[in-house]
């Protein structure tokens, strides 16, 4: 029995450290697993030669709010060169609906993280974070609220 649960044991903590890269700068970027606010699954690699940007926000994060008309304004200046995903895996999807309706994004992609495994495979657990990506690959990971020179300086250097 002793020999079962030491077993059992290392099985357990082997598994939680298989994943450990995921969301870390360097590491291979997960592909999403959020839907639009149609239902329709989006891939990042529809978008693959373009830097991606992840921002993880939530109603009522004051700081999310004020990054994602930025960002919604630079994509317009370099459309061919930047996809904008803001994924939201704790309102419901008529909030979220609500919220892109307000902020009339035109060129972010707006989704809903069903299961919040898309905030999970990238170790998100405050809002905002953003997440850079540019072939496949996470350049940077940005915690916190920011001011639009140090994003766009992170963004500009990517395109």
């Amino acid at each position: 029995m002793k020999q079962f649960l030491f077993f059992m044991l290392i099985l357990v903590l082997s598994a939680c450290t298989l994943n450990e890269d995921k969301g870390k700068i360097g590491s291979k970027a997960s592909e999403i697993l959020a839907k639009d606010l149609e239902g329709k699954s989006i891939k990042l690699a529809d978008e693959k030669n373009k830097l991606q940007i992840l921002v993880f926000f939530q109603n009522g994060c004051a700081s999310c709010l004020k990054e994602l008309p930025m960002l919604d304004e630079f994509i317009a200046k370099n459309p061919e060169k930047i996809a904008v995903y803001a994924i939201n895996s704790t309102d419901s999807a008529e909030v979220i609906k609500v919220l892109s309706e307000q902020f009339d994004f035109k060129n972010i992609k707006v989704l809903k993280d069903e299961l919040a495994m898309t905030s999970q495979n990238y170790g998100v657990f405050a809002t905002p974070t953003t997440i850079i990506i540019k072939d496949n690959q996470i350049k940077d990971r940005i915690l916190g609220e920011k001011s639009w020179e140090f994003l766009e300086a992170k963004f500009t250097p990517l395109l």
